[in-house]
């Protein structure tokens, strides 16, 4: 009797051993069923949305990159102050006639107010300057016919009055050119057109005498020779 009831026992205690794995068993297998959705790989969309999303990124610094490159590289860049080789040329590329420069100038080489200014410094009584065809001055000429030079060939001629106030209007120009973000042309931005200037200075020809003749520039770029006595 008592080893049978040993026995029953023995074989309860065994079922409820097997029971107990049973639902471990399912327990486990719910976990990793959900691990499973959890960590479930990308779909070839989602893939697709992902490589796409990484190849615009890429794009994207490579324009930025590029851009910037650019940018820094024209900011390096020298500004000319050339203006073509015809007056057309000229226009085209946005430049106007500058009377103080006696040349053809971009916006980045020319002082505005300084040149207005200039122009309604001169000699004559509404402000302006006499300018001639010729050293006996048989014959004024307009600004816009100054102007034309480069096209109608030949200089014009004017007072000694023009050329000093013209020297100190390069000498206002030369010091404001940092505070306006003008560029001074190597026409002028040299030790010989300062050199010149101080020989016309201490030449003390009368005020109204013909002592400059000048041509009327395109390529301002260009630092002349050392010029002569009386010629600008």
């Amino acid at each position: 009797m008592d080893r049978h009831l040993l026995q029953r026992g023995s074989t309860e205690s065994c079922l409820d051993h097997n029971d107990q794995p049973e639902d471990y068993l399912e327990d486990q297998e719910n976990n990793e069923k959900s691990y499973a959705h959890r960590h479930t790989p990308y779909s070839k969309w989602e893939k697709g949305i992902l490589l796409g999303f990484l190849i615009f990124l890429a794009l994207f610094g490579l324009l930025d990159l590029g851009y910037r490159t650019y940018t820094l590289m024209q900011s390096h860049r020298p500004i000319s102050c050339n203006c073509g080789d015809t007056i057309a040329e000229a226009l085209a590329q946005g430049c106007k006639y500058d009377s103080l420069a006696a040349a053809w100038l971009p916006p980045a080489c020319r002082d505005n107010v300084l040149n207005e200014a200039f122009e309604h410094a001169g000699s004559n009584d509404d402000g302006s300057w006499p300018y001639y065809a010729d050293l006996n001055k048989t014959r004024l000429l307009s600004l816009e016919e100054v102007s034309m030079i480069p096209e109608t060939g030949g200089n014009f001629f004017t007072t000694q009055r023009w050329h000093l106030v013209h020297c100190m209007y390069y000498w206002k120009k030369m010091f404001l050119a940092g505070e306006r973000n003008t560029r001074i042309e190597h026409r002028y931005n040299n030790l010989n057109h300062i050199n010149h200037c101080e020989m016309m200075v201490l030449a003390q020809y009368p005020l109204d005498e013909i002592a400059t003749t000048a041509g009327v520039s395109l390529h301002s770029d260009v630092v002349p020779g050392k010029p002569s006595k009386h010629h600008h």
